[in-house]
């Protein structure tokens, strides 16, 4: 066991103080909360720094009752409680309990606060370190010392003690952390396994105004991080967010709606590329007045005048926009900020600015004959335009990303009879997506990678010659770029159409002395964290902030921007935007079946000889395709057991826990989302529990089927409470323990017993109602039917003598 410092404390307040400060750098023990099993066995790779014992506290160690029940400090035995007088008489389920907890051994140690704190049992969270290296599983939440791991092993491994209702959430998922927006992806895909789409599309907006566009195009690196990949492939994500992007707009009556209260305040917001748009969206909705001005004669940006029908349709984008006009947004086209309008005129007229003018620019590389050759850019947009005629054309193209794949997908879809595509780049290292080099030599687009221009001469005609040497590395060892040319291997090659696909600039001309800002290497200056720049009330963002980047990454940037703003236009602090994580309450459901090997459902595509530059190459998936791979999603949650023999009949008597910062029910304070019970954070700490008085003539039992009956955790447990009028259920309430990460009440058996007489088979339906939404694992249905007999049991046995 590694070494640490050990406090006393000396009242609950020091212990809550130094929990708090020590920023989650310190753990309490207490007995019964098994910390030092855990320390010793190294199971977590953060170790705390100070252990603060809380059984020096004095006078928390009581067991009383008084005109609101049954009173029991945080620190009292479990032995005592067994042992008790007081609660022997009115309240012995929960001796029974606490009798079942282990040995009498470990009883005369463990504590009530520390059993209702202890950590999850699972073998694969708890693997020692010292026997073969700690097993990483749930990516760990802030402050929470969970392991920084991918997700859950148990899902798809020996999970035959596990949770048979579903998971919890833990942390952040692998995709939600890889998407520059943080969309809570499995939030949104358990909504429509559960039918309802109106809800994950809303969850899908909070996060996102354009999904119909970004489920075209954004590289999508949430699904490669899926570790749904790890077993049989990732869940189609980028096709999932295509499907409800085109929801949204087929029902943005019910979605898109405008703000009912409005503010006096007006932003303008200079670009309507992705990161204008996605300002623009959630400004709107905070109810403020939002003009979007851009130069061109349509909203979209890069997307409208120079991505390629076939990845995102014009009707695509019209669809969007005119969304934005439902909500309020009002568009003003064809104005150039420093030609028809100045910053200073905007910053009079408005109380604030987003500037997201996005990066049109071609930056020269820098070699001869440049002049020779055309932008990418102006290539895809002259095309969109109807204005360009390269058929039967031998065409170079410059570039490895995905705008030089574009030009040269466009090309040969134009008629172009060659079509080479040179870059400095070795194949593995191109900026481009895997599948969209797959697809650029799937059209005929012959790669040259690892060569780079150096001089560009006119031929005969209007042929054009470029000479290119072998590049012998791209970047240099601190991953900046620094291309090396080898001018010993050389190549020249003819082409009547020479494009340059190698980047975009911002054009930052419109900024003057007048409302100065801060600029770094041709881009707007901002705080990350809230797009500021140097000039108040002044914000920006997307590529004219960052250089070229994902359409994802620049609604990201429109986001955080749009949430700075509003608290500015209020007059509050302007800080980082909230996550987009939905809150969950209760249990991540998802169907076990789907845990077994499945493909992918793969998107239809168009068949290459129908391929053209104004039909969309992917088809869409269809509703029951979509359901296919939600289901297939992991949930990613955690399915080890919350094998605590009290909590289960703390929930069952409706028991109230104390914290150093409240009074909380006993079901909630198990539940997800509102407090980890097993690891207190921010300085809470359990002080006393309290459980009211039971109603005259209530039955309660507590039932545990495990391995070993005394000794064991419980693989299964059973906590009940009766009322009975002449053999007919007045009230009930059924708590399963062992089960899922919490105690799961069975309401729906509690609401068919209710009102009707004792008979064994309303007993075997209480049980079969009490299991109807369990969802058990590969090997651990078992449990399922160890459940309904203890359920069947306990409610035979609820008119028998206390």
């Amino acid at each position: 066991m590694k070494s640490f410092q050990h406090v006393n404390a000396k009242t609950v307040k020091e212990a809550s103080k130094m929990l708090d400060r020590s920023k989650g750098k310190a753990s309490l023990v207490a007995g019964g909360t098994d910390l030092l099993g855990i320390l010793k066995d190294k199971v977590l790779p953060d170790y705390p720094e100070t252990i603060i014992n809380l059984k020096s506290v004095p006078n928390l160690d009581y067991i009383k009752e008084d005109a609101q029940g049954l009173r029991i400090g945080a620190l009292a035995k479990l032995a005592d409680i067994v042992s008790s007088p007081i609660v022997q008489k009115q309240y012995k389920v929960l001796a029974e309990a606490a009798e079942a907890v282990a040995t009498p051994q470990i009883r005369n140690l463990a504590t009530i606060g520390g059993n209702i704190c202890q950590d999850v049992r699972c073998w694969y969270y708890r693997y020692p370190h010292q026997i073969g290296g700690r097993i990483l599983c749930a990516r760990k939440k802030e402050r929470l010392p969970r392991k920084d791991g991918q997700g859950c092993h148990a899902l798809t491994g020996d999970n035959r003690y596990h949770s048979i209702f579903g998971a919890v959430k833990v942390g952040k998922t692998p995709c939600t952390a890889e998407c520059p927006v943080g969309i809570d992806i499995p939030l949104y895909l358990s909504k429509i396994r559960e039918g309802d789409l109106i809800g994950a599309a809303k969850i899908l907006l909070e996060a996102n105004p354009i999904p119909a566009i970004t489920g075209r195009v954004c590289p999508h690196f949430c699904q490669e991080r899926c570790n749904r990949g790890d077993h049989d492939g990732p869940v189609s994500i980028r096709n999932v967010e295509r499907f409800m992007g085109d929801y949204i707009l087929e029902n943005a009556g019910e979605l898109i709606i405008p703000p009912e209260n409005t503010t006096n305040k007006g932003v303008a917001i200079l670009g309507a590329g992705p990161a204008g748009l996605s300002a623009a969206f959630y400004l709107r909705r905070f109810g403020h007045r939002v003009v979007v001005f851009d130069r061109m004669s349509a909203p979209g940006g890069m997307l409208a005048y120079a991505l390629p029908a076939y990845r995102l349709p014009g009707e695509c984008i019209d669809a969007v926009v005119k969304l934005f006009e439902r909500l309020g947004i009002e568009f003003k086209l064809n104005v150039e900020v420093g030609k028809d309008v100045t910053l200073e005129d905007l910053r009079k007229d408005f109380d604030s600015l987003f500037l997201a003018t996005g990066a049109p620019s071609s930056p020269p590389v820098g070699i001869e004959g440049e002049n020779l050759t055309i932008p990418g850019l102006q290539f895809l947009a002259e095309v969109k335009r109807g204005g360009k005629d390269v058929a039967g054309s031998r065409i170079l193209v410059i570039g490895g990303g995905s705008v030089a794949i574009d030009v040269g997908i466009t090309a040969r879809r134009l008629g172009a009879k060659e079509v080479i595509l040179a870059c400095l780049e070795s194949r593995e290292e191109m900026p481009a997506l895997e599948w969209e080099v797959e697809k650029a030599v799937e059209e005929g687009v012959e790669l040259m990678p690892s060569w780079g221009p150096f001089r560009i001469v006119e031929g005969k005609g209007k042929v054009r010659r470029i000479g290119l040497m072998r590049c012998k590395s791209v970047f240099d060892k601190k991953g900046k770029f620094a291309p090396v040319l080898d001018d010993h291997v050389k190549e020249t090659l003819e082409a009547d159409l020479i494009i340059l696909a190698t980047g975009q600039k911002p054009d930052l001309s419109y900024i003057n002395a007048r409302i100065p800002m801060k600029t770094e290497k041709g881009l707007i200056f901002v705080k990350q964290q809230t797009q500021e720049t140097s000039s108040p009330g002044v914000f920006a963002g997307g590529d004219v902030t960052s250089g070229p980047a994902s359409v994802v990454e620049a609604v990201a940037g429109g986001r955080r921007a749009a949430f700075a703003i509003d608290r500015f236009l209020r007059g509050s602090k302007v800080d980082a935007v909230g996550t987009t994580e939905g809150h969950v309450e209760g249990l991540l459901a998802f169907k076990s079946d789907y845990l077994k090997p499945t493909d992918p459902v793969r998107m239809p595509e168009r068949p290459l000889n129908e391929r053209n530059i104004n039909a969309e190459d992917l088809l869409g998936l269809k509703l029951h395709e979509v359901n296919i791979e939600a289901n297939r999603c992991f949930n990613c949650g955690c399915v080890a057991v919350n094998a605590s023999d009290i909590a289960p009949v703390l929930v069952a008597l409706d028991a109230r826990i104390k914290t150093t910062k409240r009074t909380i029910g006993a079901e909630a304070f198990f539940s997800v989302g509102r407090v980890n019970p097993r690891i207190p954070t921010d300085g809470e700490i359990v002080t006393e529990i309290l459980i009211p008085p039971p109603r005259n003539g209530a039955k309660l039992a507590y039932e545990k089927f495990g391995v070993r009956s005394s000794i064991d955790f419980p693989m299964v447990s059973v906590a009940s409470a009766y009322e009975m009028d002449s053999g007919t259920f007045k009230e009930a309430r059924i708590v399963l323990g062992a089960v899922a990460p919490i105690p799961v009440r069975a309401k729906a058996a509690e609401d068919l017993l209710k009102g009707k007489a004792l008979s064994e088979e309303l007993a075997e339906q209480a049980a079969s109602m009490a299991l109807q939404n369990a969802n058990p694992l590969c090997e651990n249905a078992y449990k399922v039917e160890i459940a309904k007999a203890l359920i069947k049991r306990s409610v035979l046995a609820a008119e028998k003598p206390c």
